[in-house]
């Protein structure tokens, strides 16, 4: 199983970043990876709510659900389809939103494994890691922008991803 955690500190108070983590079909407003997201479910939150995601990368889409919610501080994504993904046997994000001082932290963490066993093993190492690590920073980076200046993200916009830590 691959495992890649991302920390970034956003100047922003919990209150909002939660509520921008909460808009469930809104991540497109701070993902660069994702031009296009909507909720799938009558909930735009919460335990079992759904959504559908556009990926910049190659006509790619999945299909999320809500699997674990903590209100005001987490909750688990299950990758549970896609189109034009890595072949997933299981997919899961989770994201958590703590206070630090003025500001926020959040923390995030996508496991994943591949079918395939060693072909699926060596597809991962050769090419899904190292495009799924760089998206996963990207979408930090995405956040912090968006919940400090107001200014939603596209594919192109700059984001400063030294702002990212990898966390082991």
């Amino acid at each position: 199983m691959t495992r890649l955690t991302r920390e970034v500190r956003i100047n922003a108070p919990k209150e909002k970043v939660w509520e921008i983590l909460a808009d469930f079909g809104g991540v497109y407003k701070f993902n660069p990876n994702v031009p296009t997201s909507y909720c799938t479910s009558e909930a735009n939150g919460g335990l079992g709510a759904t959504r559908h995601c556009d990926l910049t990368f190659q006509g790619a889409a999945v299909e999320e659900r809500i699997v674990e919610w903590q209100e005001g501080q987490s909750y688990i994504i299950e990758i549970y389809a896609g189109k034009n993904t890595p072949p997933f046997k299981t997919a899961r994000a989770s994201i958590s939103v703590k206070e630090d001082g003025n500001g926020s932290i959040v923390t995030g963490t996508f496991e994943y494994s591949l079918k395939y066993g060693l072909l699926g093993a060596l597809m991962d190492k050769l090419m899904v890691q190292p495009q799924f690590s760089r998206a996963w920073s990207r979408l930090f980076a995405g956040l912090k922008h968006y919940a400090e200046t107001d200014e939603p993200v596209e594919a192109r916009t700059p984001v400063n991803l030294t702002a990212v830590v990898a966390v082991a």
